[in-house]
C-alpha cells in the first residue's frame, strides 16, 4: 500500500503521545527557526541532562520527513505487538521509534552501521552519543553499531524486524544479502516491517536513475530473495511488481502522502515456515 493522505485518528494520537515526528514542538519550532547545522543546542542536542532529553522526546534527535508522520505509527499498528517480544530496528539512525518499542516492554536490538565521521549529514552520531540517548528513555536498547549481515545475531529468533525508510539507501548489489539476513533471523511466524520511499523524480515516473537519497528499488525481487510471503502490501502500489499501476498513482497523488516528491510504501513480510 502507499500511504494515504488522511492519517487515521488513532495515528494522531500516537504521535501526540510520543512527540514524533520531530519532537516535542517547542524544540521542533526552535531548532527548525535557526539553521539546524549552526544552531548551538541541536549541534549539542546529545549532551543535553536526561530530564531535558525526555521532555523533547524520543524523535526530536535527528531531522525526520514528515512521512514519518504516517510511517512510525504505521508500523507500530502494523502487526500485534506484545511486551516480551524480540524486535530488531535496521538502519534506525538516532530514530525514536526504537526507544517507544523498548517503553512498551519489548525487547530491541538497534542496527546501524559504521560512517565516515566526515560525512556532513544529520543522522551520524557516535556510540557515546546513542547511549547517553538511551540513558535518558530508560536504557533498554541494545546497539550494534554495524551492518545487519555482521552483527551475528541468532537464527529464528526474532519475532519483528522493523526498517523504516532505510532499505532505498541501500545499494541494490546488497539488497539480496540483506533479505536473505532478515529471514534467517526471523522465528517462524515472524514479520517484516518496513516503509519503502518512492521518488517520483526517479525511474519509472522520469528517465533519472536516482537521486541523493537513492533510487526506486524493486519491492517483488526483495521478497523473492527474502523467501518471506507479503502479508500486508497492494502489489498495485509496490514497485516491481507486474501489477505495478504507474498511471494510475499519477492520477491518484492527490490521494497520497507526498512529501518532498516521495511517496511511501509500506509492507509486511511474513516467514511462513
Amino acid at each position: 500500500m502507499l500511504a494515504p493522505k488522511i492519517l487515521p485518528s488513532r495515528f494522531f494520537i500516537w504521535n501526540q503521545k510520543y512527540k514524533a515526528p520531530v519532537g516535542a514542538s517547542w524544540w521542533y519550532q526552535y531548532t527548525n527557526s535557526q539553521i539546524t547545522g549552526n544552531n548551538f543546542a541541536w549541534r549539542n542536542r546529545y549532551n543535553l541532562p536526561s530530564k531535558l532529553i525526555r521532555q523533547i522526546g524520543p524523535f526530536g534527535f535527528q531531522i525526520n520527513s514528515l512521512t514519518r508522520t504516517f510511517e512510525y505509527p504505521w508500523c507500530f499498528f502494523a502487526t500485534p505487538l506484545e511486551a516480551g517480544m524480540r524486535v530488531v530496528e535496521v538502519g534506525t539512525g538516532a530514530s525514536g521509534f526504537q526507544f517507544v518499542l523498548a517503553q512498551c516492554g519489548l525487547d530491541v536490538t538497534s542496527i546501524d552501521p559504521l560512517v565516515n565521521p566526515s560525512e556532513k549529514v544529520d543522522w551520524i552520531f557516535t556510540i557515546e552519543q546513542f547511549h547517553q540517548l538511551n540513558h535518558a528513555f530508560g536504557g533498554k536498547v541494545k546497539f550494534i553499531q554495524d551492518f545487519l549481515q555482521n552483527a551475528n545475531l541468532k537464527s529464528n529468533y526474532y519475532d519483528r524486524i522493523f526498517c523504516i525508510s532505510a532499505i532505498e539507501h541501500i545499494p541494490s548489489e546488497e539488497l539480496p544479502s540483506l533479505a536473505k539476513e532478515i529471514e534467517r533471523l526471523l522465528k517462524p511466524g515472524g514479520c517484516f516491517i518496513a516503509t519503502i520511499d518512492l521518488f517520483l523524480d526517479c525511474y519509472p515516473f522520469t528517465n533519472k536513475h536516482s537521486n541523493k537519497y537513492g533510487s526506486n528499488i524493486s519491492i517483488s525481487s526483495l521478497v523473492e530473495h527474502s523467501g518471506l510471503k507479503l502479508k500486508m502490501g497492494n502489489p498495485g502500489q509496490l514497485y516491481g511488481y507486474s501489477e505495478f499501476e504507474l498511471e494510475n498513482i499519477r492520477q491518484r497523488l492527490d490521494e497520497f502522502l507526498v512529501v518532498d516528491n516521495v511517496l511511501t510504501q509500506c509492507i509486511v513480510l511474513e516467514k511462513t515456515v
